[in-house]
């Protein structure tokens, strides 16, 4: 009998995860597009079988990742904030801290300040240095300019 090692399997969750698993390592290469694509194809999945699980605000998480580094910030913000309520229970700051960078790229000072701040409150003090690092001279001043 002939295996298709490239088939994907029966269970929808296995798909789902299939497909991230392929998005993690399209990031890992710095193929940010790619990885889009099957970020977006495993939420799409996912919603169509999986609704309410906990797996689609992951997925989110990680799409907002390869929106952010593609440059689509309004893409990584609602992909963030779909994301947000499981980073928060799973003590994740990775979607705060990319929805506040989006939010500063974007010129949206007290929005950026808010998810920042949420960030550090979830990963403690080295979130700061998972910012970009064109960013940490503006974050720097964005926290010194609001600490009253």
């Amino acid at each position: 009998m002939h295996t298709d090692m490239n088939a994907l399997p029966d269970d929808l969750e296995s798909r789902v995860l299939d497909l991230a698993n392929q998005a993690i390592a399209h990031q890992t290469n710095g193929e940010h597009r790619q990885a889009a694509k099957h970020w977006a194809r495993a939420i799409a999945l996912a919603d169509a079988g999986l609704d309410g699980d906990e797996i689609r605000h992951w997925l989110s998480s990680g799409a907002a990742e390869a929106l952010y580094r593609l440059g689509d910030y309004s893409g990584c913000i609602l992909a963030a904030r779909a994301a947000l309520e499981w980073s928060r229970q799973n003590h994740a700051p990775l979607a705060c801290l990319l929805l506040g960078q989006a939010q500063l790229r974007l010129g949206r000072r007290e929005a950026a300040l808010e998810a920042l701040r949420e960030a550090r409150s979830i990963g403690g003090e080295a979130v700061w240095d998972a910012i970009d690092l064109d960013l940490r001279a503006a974050v720097a001043r964005l926290l010194r300019s609001n600490a009253a």
